[in-house]
């Protein structure tokens, strides 16, 4: 277990790097309209070295509102070098810590659809795995937002709560073969954040990663580096049938001082891709799906018990080689 102290997010942190590695700049939301609606929202522009991708999502009912552009030539999206400013089209992220604004819009089911996020830093920013190798990983655990969504010419105000993360390394590795994870920004009212739950296993079976972090009140963040997930349900989703995407799980995390029992169960209604950026590795195949789901469980530390009850959104990935199908 590892505690980390809050990270400076400079506008150099925050700005486009000059670099091969693919870098990415990562949000979702949890938000209800002012009909008492859900609605969740993933947005994830992302610097490939071969192509750029525009990922936007919304979630409303068992409705997958999808704004995405894949396969972007590079230079499709237009970054700043300090600060976040980066731009397709009309839509955009940007800002500077603590206060960033997001739009995004397009067509779905012949309604025109947008989306005009206002994210206001409730904790300061931390940096994620500062030991990790090849990546550089800052996220913010928890934001107040506030818009408003507008479909088919009705604009509805919305609030809730959001996660951002600004990160640059390869998406893909060689000796990778799946990983899970889940973000739950808001995890209880009483200020408890579970910013990630991120476990990736190798083709042999060991573990590349495995983390679950979460912090009580932004003073520090905790890393419990030792984390169990047990598959309760599986489901073969539409178009996906060769892959058993896990529905429901449990994850058990300890750490010195403390330790974790969640389980999430997840919606069926998720955004699902294939090889949705070019690797410089030609025999890369990968598989993601990305959608919202519901977390329930406690976190005990410090001698001090915290329910965890919350939406959470969270994403299963799936890595192979061309050459090995």
């Amino acid at each position: 277990m590892s505690t980390l102290s809050p990270a400076r997010l400079t506008p150099e942190i925050e700005g486009q790097y000059f670099s091969p590695k693919m870098q990415w700049w990562c949000a979702h939301a949890d938000l209800v309209d002012s009909d008492g609606t859900p609605w969740s929202f993933y947005f994830w522009p992302a610097l490939g070295s071969l192509d750029e991708a525009w990922i936007a999502t919304l979630y409303v009912g068992d409705e997958v509102v999808d704004l995405t552009s894949l396969h972007l030539p590079v230079g499709s999206l237009r970054a700043a070098r300090e600060g976040v400013d980066v731009a397709f089209g009309d839509q955009y992220i940007r800002g500077t810590y603590p206060d960033y604004e997001i739009y995004v819009s397009g067509v779905h089911a012949g309604e025109q659809v947008s989306l005009r996020l206002r994210m206001t830093a409730r904790m300061p920013a931390f940096e994620a795995l500062p030991d990790l190798r090849g990546i550089t990983w800052h996220y913010v655990p928890q934001f107040s937002t506030t818009g408003t969504v507008t479909r088919g010419g009705r604009a509805r105000e919305v609030t809730g709560s959001g996660y951002l993360e600004r990160r640059r390394g390869r998406f893909w590795a060689p000796g990778v073969s799946r990983g899970i994870w889940e973000s739950i920004p808001a995890a209880s009212t009483g200020g408890l954040s579970v910013p990630l739950f991120y476990k990736v296993w190798r083709d042999d079976g060991t573990i590349q990663l495995q983390t679950l972090t979460f912090t009580v009140d932004g003073a520090e963040l905790v890393d419990f580096g030792d984390v169990e997930v047990d598959i309760l349900e599986t489901a073969k989703l539409p178009g996906f049938e060769e892959i058993d995407h896990p529905m429901r799980f449990r994850l058990r995390a300890e750490g010195d001082g403390g330790s974790a029992e969640l389980e999430v169960i997840r919606s069926p209604h998720r955004l699902m891709m294939r090889d949705y950026f070019v690797d410089p590795d030609r025999d890369a195949k990968f598989t993601g799906f990305y959608g919202p789901g519901e977390t329930r469980g406690t976190i005990e530390y410090g001698g001090q018990k915290h329910l965890v009850q919350s939406r959470s959104f969270g994403s299963a990935l799936f890595f192979t080689r061309r050459s090995a199908s």
